[in-house]
């Protein structure tokens, strides 16, 4: 009776102990609950607009120069995100445009800038990586990323003659997606890298652009292009001084895919995975009043299926002019300046 006695005991105590081991488990699930959905920073929003205006104009003036001109272009940096819990979801909108007018070709506008650049990222942690003492983990999603490039109106040489009839793109042509499945790591506000070990980019070009020749990176008689490969993307920014901002972005790409080819005149075009593609954006903003500000802004580009327009004249041994590539070679430089109307959002 004594043995049955004890046993009941002793089942008894496992049976409490069990108890009070899940009732432990439950607190600590239930805590780690309280604290995951009260990280909850709702919707953030923001962004920057600089709309830049330059004119002038010269009557019987000795020296010379261009009697009536005016350029304007503007920027549209936007962002909308919100995270919640273990998830984040954030969407970043660019928009840049200028055109420039001048009396000697009847004011006939020429694009200065013209770029639609649109990403959408949305992240996603364990649970207990939100509440975890190790910087790294709380502050890295598993992340998908989805992102368009195009441009609005056409563009144009206009070093070539008659580059009124020969557009060189327009809206959706090219147009770029890209689609990727990494990490991303955002300790703050002002920077995040993100790393896709697998992406997806097409690029997109109506058949006229590429009748006679390859253009950005689509083969001749081809209208689109699939590249697979490795994908990075990291944005910084912090204030220089009280009233000047500075931001950057840099994206780049490797096609696993990348070998060489022979193009339609015959040249052997060499190309591997390590001829990454460069994307690098850098802008100043400066704040002179409330609503006047200046904005002076840097982008380079590099992509080995895109060497840029032959728009530097050189002359030859035998004095003939022909079109070449600038100092820095294959890479692409664009530089904006504004002095106008700033507004931050």
């Amino acid at each position: 009776m004594k043995k049955i006695a004890t046993a009941i005991i002793a089942l008894m105590s496992v049976l409490n102990l069990q108890a009070q081991v899940d009732k432990k488990s439950d607190d600590l699930q239930k805590d780690l609950k309280r604290k995951v959905e009260a990280k909850d920073e709702g919707w953030k929003k923001g962004g920057l607009i600089n709309i830049g205006i330059n004119q002038g104009i010269l009557e019987n003036w000795a020296a010379g120069g261009e009697r009536l001109s005016f350029a304007a272009n503007g920027q549209f940096n936007g962002f909308l995100a919100r995270i919640k819990s273990n998830t984040i979801f954030e969407n970043t909108l660019d928009l840049y445009y200028g055109l420039n007018y001048v009396a000697s070709n009847n004011f006939v506008p020429r694009k200065l800038d013209d770029r639609i650049d649109f990403s959408s990222r949305y992240g996603m942690q364990p649970k207990n990586w939100t509440v975890a003492k190790s910087k790294f983990k709380k502050h890295t999603y598993f992340t998908g990323l989805f992102r368009f490039q195009s441009q609005f109106t056409e563009g144009y040489n206009y070093e070539t003659p008659g580059w009124q009839l020969n557009p060189t793109s327009e809206f959706l042509s090219p147009a770029f997606f890209t689609l990727a499945l990494g990490a991303e790591y955002r300790p703050n506000d002002n920077f995040s890298i993100f790393i896709s070990p697998i992406a997806a980019k097409a690029t997109f070009v109506k058949s006229k652009y590429t009748t006679l020749a390859s253009a950005f990176g689509v083969e001749k008689g081809k209208t689109s292009r699939l590249e697979v490969g490795a994908y990075l993307t990291a944005k910084y920014r912090t204030s220089i001084t009280k009233n000047i901002n500075y931001s950057t972005r840099i994206d780049l790409f490797s096609n696993y895919l990348a070998k060489n080819s022979v193009l339609s005149n015959g040249i052997l075009k060499k190309d591997n995975p390590g001829n990454i593609d460069i994307l690098w954006d850098n802008f100043f903003a400066m704040k002179i009043s409330k609503f006047i500000g200046a904005g002076l802004g840097f982008t380079f580009f590099y992509d080995n299926d895109q060497p840029g327009q032959k728009s530097k004249k050189t002359t030859d041994a035998n004095g003939n002019t022909t079109m070449g590539y600038g100092p820095l070679g294959w890479i692409q430089m664009k530089q904006t300046l504004n002095i106008g109307f700033s507004y931050k959002l």
